[in-house]
């Protein structure tokens, strides 16, 4: 010991590392062997402590002194290196301190030249090192920081990506630093010269367990997505762990700071868009109303042009949330008429387009106009409840949105009258003038009136059209709508389908119809008016063909048709 503390033995000391810690091993052999022999060996224990301490202490003054280029391992024999067993030197350390962190770095520095020489296929690793240190006494930056000065000393074994997750393990910062972890790591990253993704590939585990255990700050987690937004995979693994992990109240949350203070590029609203749809379609409806409201007040906050990419967004997770939750009857009950015209709202107002075509807007107004009401069993009932529906609607969105874009056939299915049956035994007088009544020259309410008549027409048969029109022709004396009356569109609508549908399309001659004198009558009148977009070509032919024919009895020369 005393010859170690001598400046003459020290400048020698690097030159003969191998012989010290050699010898220094054959002694704790010789103090195995005392001990078996006595149980006084407490003096002699003690030096030799004594002498590991003092032969640590030099090779961490020469690893200091070097910049830790020295000390280096000179011996080459297997055996002799594993004799001196540098790995238990440095496995015996489980505290690291600033006191004992040079020793610490000499010790990993000569254990991996020892380790590379006896095994070359099976050598030291950062991470095995790591691991095995139970206690910090110094942060992560200052352990990084003080490797950083011995740098030269690992050019052979740099500090790599699995031996810094696992330093992280074992020392993270704290939940409440002044500065996010993870801006630390990629600082850090950054001073190893290790590679980003590679470091995030291999830390995903750590920052799972730290969701899931609320160790992280929520500025921090959401700083964390905003520095990976250019990288697609990286920020895919991430946020699918945080949305999968917290509840969904915390993930709108996030969405609203991701919006806020990131630029929403593509990569971040692919993500944002597939993550919050597939957590958000099965929420409550006072929740998704509570998320709009919150998107709305985001979108006053956003610079002008990132507001796009926002509604983008939003309007995404609108149609996947109404497409499953109108569609799927377990959730549509739940609707009520408030509900879904506050959808509807949003649905306009939360859009690029504020386009009603879009699905989700027709997916709403198919429930909240055409949803059956298995209470109403007539189809008089089932149409005055229809038009009474209409005339509670948006009507500036009915007077902006022209309805042959909007309602679809398919939708009329269940308001489809059998001709002329359902005229004569459920549209009475009193019925049909509510129907007249209240029909407000809404736009739609004309346009599906029209739809439907013309949808039921065309499922009559077709050999029972003169019968057809002979009941409608009579139903018009019962409901006292006869006389042609300008305003009386319904009737007038009726009358225009039932010329074009039937009467132009499979009436050969107009000896061959029956007596309709009022379906006739309404004929010639809407075409003198010209409303309605009545086709005044083909009822100047129909009227043609009628002289013809009449000239042509006059002349004995017509062919009779007979019903």
């Amino acid at each position: 010991m005393t010859s170690l503390s001598s400046s003459e033995t020290f400048k020698k000391f690097p030159s003969r590392i191998d012989s010290y810690l050699y010898i220094y091993r054959r002694i704790e052999e010789y103090l195995v062997i005392v001990k078996q022999s006595t149980y006084w060996t407490w003096a002699i224990e003690s030096n030799v402590k004594q002498l590991k301490d003092r032969l640590f202490e030099s090779l961490a003054q020469v690893f200091m002194t070097n910049k830790g280029l020295q000390p280096n391992l000179c011996a080459k024999d297997k055996g002799q290196l594993m004799k001196m067993n540098m790995i238990q030197h440095l496995m015996s350390m489980t505290k690291i301190d600033k006191q004992t962190m040079n020793i610490f770095f000499v010790l990993c520095k000569l254990s991996f030249q020892s380790s590379i020489l006896i095994d070359d296929h099976d050598r030291l690793r950062w991470k095995t090192i790591i691991s095995n240190i139970q206690n910090f006494g110094i942060t992560l930056q200052e352990f990084i920081s003080n490797y950083i000065d011995y740098e030269l000393a690992f050019r052979e074994f740099p500090f790599d990506v699995p031996g810094f997750i696992e330093l992280i393990s074992k020392n993270h910062p704290l939940k409440y630093s002044q500065e996010s972890p993870f801006r630390i790591f990629i600082r850090l990253c950054k001073n190893l010269n290790l590679n980003n993704e590679e470091f995030f590939e291999q830390y995903r585990t750590l920052f799972e367990n730290g969701i899931k255990q609320k160790g992280y700050k929520f500025e921090y987690v959401g700083d964390l997505f905003s520095l990976v937004g250019r990288h697609d995979r990286i920020f895919d693994i991430y946020f699918t762990i945080y949305a999968t992990n917290v509840d969904l109240n915390d993930l709108w949350t996030m969405f609203i700071y991701i919006c806020t203070n990131s630029e929403l590029n593509e990569t971040i609203q692919k993500h944002l868009i597939s993550k919050l749809i597939n957590r958000t379609v099965h929420a409550s409806i006072e929740d998704f109303l509570r998320y709009a409201k919150l998107s709305e007040q985001c979108m006053m906050k956003l610079k002008t042009e990132y507001r796009p990419r926002f509604l983008n967004i939003f309007e995404k997770i609108f149609d996947a949330f109404i497409n499953i939750q109108l569609t799927e009857e377990r959730y549509a009950h739940r609707f009520s008429e408030s509900d879904l015209k506050k959808f509807l709202n949003i649905g306009l107002e939360m859009s690029l387009t504020h386009d009603l075509r879009r699905p989700s807007c027709l997916l709403i107004i198919r429930r909240l106009i055409f949803q059956r009401d298995t209470r109403l069993v007539s189809i008089a009932d089932k149409i005055k409840s229809l038009f009474k529906k209409l005339n509670d609607f948006d009507q500036d969105i009915c007077e902006n949105n022209d309805p042959m874009f909007m309602i679809q056939d398919e939708w009329l299915q269940d308001y489809l009258l059998i001709i002329p049956e359902d005229f004569l035994r459920y549209f009475n007088e009193n019925v049909y003038n509510y129907l007249c009544n209240n029909h407000q020259n809404n736009r739609w309410t004309i346009y599906i009136w029209k739809k439907m008549i013309e949808l039921s027409i065309i499922k009559s048969k077709a050999e029972n059209m003169n019968e057809m029109l002979f009941k409608l022709n009579e139903w018009m004396n019962i409901v006292k709508h006869n006389v042609y009356n300008i305003n009386d569109t319904l009737t007038i609508i009726l009358i225009i389908s039932l010329f074009e549908l039937i009467i132009v399309k499979y009436t050969k001659s107009i000896l061959s119809l029956p007596n309709i004198n009022n379906i006739i009558d309404f004929i010639l009148q809407a075409r003198q008016e010209q409303i309605h977009q009545i086709d005044t070509k083909q009822v100047d032919e129909f009227i043609q063909n009628a002289e013809i024919s009449i000239q042509q009895i006059l002349l004995l020369q017509g062919k009779f048709y007979f019903n």
